[in-house]
């Protein structure tokens, strides 16, 4: 799924609507994980799908990675999204997306960065 259709199935779903920022943060590092997850793979309910051959054969190796079974391809949950190779959390990141998708006129980029302390030009990839 690239980038654009995880934003466009999350915008449409329920958990677009009840997504706040204080449950988010609250909840934590290991509940933002297995939310991506979900958000990312919602036909299997967040197990992990191969982004190169879309096989549901895939097993977890260290740091929150997965390896297909069947091609061999190691991938993670932000892989093919415009999260992939980013160094910030997944509270960071999902509290970025709270934050973008409920802005009802848009939100700048200096004010991502403002609301989640990190660099303007960090924001601004999470942006587009």
């Amino acid at each position: 799924m690239d980038a654009l259709c995880f934003f466009a199935h999350f915008l449409l779903s329920a958990a677009a609507r009840t997504l706040s920022l204080k449950a988010i943060y609250a909840a934590g590092e290991d509940k933002a994980y297995a939310t991506f997850r979900k958000l990312r793979w919602p036909e299997t309910h967040g197990e992990a799908v191969c982004p190169q051959c879309g096989d549901v054969d895939a097993y977890e190796i260290p740091r929150r990675r997965f390896k297909c079974s069947a091609c061999g391809k190691q991938f993670s949950v932000t892989s093919g999204t415009i999260f992939a190779s980013r160094k910030m959390s997944f509270v960071d990141l999902l509290a970025a997306i709270c934050i973008i998708v409920n802005g009802a006129k848009g939100i700048s980029a200096l004010q991502v960065s403002r609301d989640l302390d990190c660099q303007r030009k960090t924001a601004l990839v999470h942006r587009t």
